[in-house]
């Protein structure tokens, strides 16, 4: 029988990663990103609820989707009422993008730096617009002056991208070309700016756009995704936008500021929270192929990918799977993390875990494994296999 090694994590070790630095680029998935902010759950759970559930959501798709989403974000944004401006701004990024390592301290945008949230005439960060303003983010409209949206970088570093569209070939700006400017920071952790670009992308083609008919109060002609792609526009193309988002997902920092940006202004960004939504949404647009997951939970819960394929962790905040089985494409698993990394998708992807669900009791008395094998559920018992009905199946070695 395969062995099987499952981590527990003890409330000492959670304090202790509590008290001790973190990297801010880490994924979300990661059990030490979750245990540094133990709030997003809560805020989710309340966000997420009624039609707009998490569940309810994944069963929606292009246009209808977008609707959903449009609806949802556009309703509790706040930033149609008195008292939001531009200039706001620069006193609330060290309540929202705080670095949980250094009080007082804020993330800077595309390269990560820790610096300190006190404005001093954008000597130190000023604002980047991700949706430029000359090319549709006025900062006199509400998607001009978004939380969600605008955020603090490194003066020097913003000043670099000026209004370029993002993407990959030559002439885009290619935030992934900016080291990490951070001692928190550690490569491993495959931390990077490229989805954070294309989350906010996203959100704001879903908050001021429109798609099938679908938009809100906060509508803006010039959010139209779609009309904007190529050098002279946002992004290079849905495909790179998907590509990014998919391969860099949601990392602390990025979900520390959704909670903050949500108490500022009320919304948050659901690509943050549920990657998958994107791909869900868009996948008219590009060439897709289906992902099927037996014998274990993943984050995020794609059931579609590109030919580049995705990063995501398996198992929950306290154990890993100690052995991840894919086809349908190329891939690597760390059990530590329980990253799993999926290149070179050919068709239809499965992912499967051996890893034991429960001990259960037989009729005789004895102890007994339910586990999955070869992509089926099996009763494991005296070292030999059985279907749940309790037909033998064989040896397991």
């Amino acid at each position: 029988m395969r062995k099987v090694f499952t981590l527990f994590l003890c409330l000492l070790c959670g304090g202790w990663l509590l008290a001790a630095d973190i990297d801010m680029q880490i994924h979300w998935g990661t059990k030490e990103a979750q245990l540094k902010s133990m709030t997003t759950a809560g805020k989710q759970k309340k966000y997420y609820t009624g039609d707009y559930s998490p569940e309810n959501l994944r069963a929606l798709s292009g246009n209808e989707l977008f609707g959903a989403l449009n609806t949802l974000m556009g309703n509790t944004c706040k930033l149609l009422e008195s008292g939001y401006d531009y200039n706001a701004l620069r006193y609330a990024y060290v309540s929202v993008d705080k670095d949980l390592n250094n009080s007082g301290n804020i993330i800077g945008y595309y390269d990560g730096q820790s610096m300190s949230g006190a404005w001093d005439g954008g000597t130190t960060y000023n604002r980047e617009h991700t949706w430029p303003q000359s090319k549709g983010a006025d900062k006199d409209t509400p998607m001009g002056y978004d939380m969600q949206s605008v955020r603090p970088a490194n003066t020097a570093i913003n000043s670099s991208r000026g209004s370029k569209a993002y993407g990959e070939s030559s002439n885009y700006y290619d935030p992934d070309e900016i080291a990490i400017n951070n001692p928190t920071y550690e490569a491993k952790n495959l931390g990077s700016y490229r989805g954070d670009c294309a989350r906010v992308i996203l959100y704001d083609y879903v908050v001021y756009g429109e798609a099938g008919g679908h938009k809100n109060d906060l509508y803006l002609g010039n959010a139209q995704l779609l009309n904007k792609l190529g050098k002279s526009g946002i992004f290079e193309s849905v495909a790179v936008l998907l590509k990014w988002h998919m391969l860099d997902p949601s990392s602390l920092t990025e979900m520390v500021r959704n909670d903050g940006a949500q108490t500022y202004q009320g919304n948050r960004n659901p690509f943050i929270d549920y990657p998958e939504l994107a791909i869900q949404m868009l996948k008219d647009k590009v060439t897709t192929y289906q992902v099927s997951v037996t014998g274990a939970e993943m984050w995020p819960a794609y059931s579609l990918t590109l030919a580049n394929g995705f990063i995501a962790y398996m198992g929950t905040k306290t154990s890993r799977p100690a052995e991840v089985t894919v086809t349908g494409a190329t891939s690597t698993y760390d059990k530590t993390s329980g990253r799993l990394t999926i290149t070179n998708v050919k068709g239809a992807v499965s992912i499967s875990v051996a890893s034991p669900q429960a001990l259960e009791m037989t009729e005789d008395g004895q102890k007994a494994i339910k586990t999955i094998h070869n992509g089926q559920i099996v009763i494991i018992k005296n070292g030999k296999a059985y279907s749940i009905l309790g037909a033998p199946i064989g040896d397991i070695r």
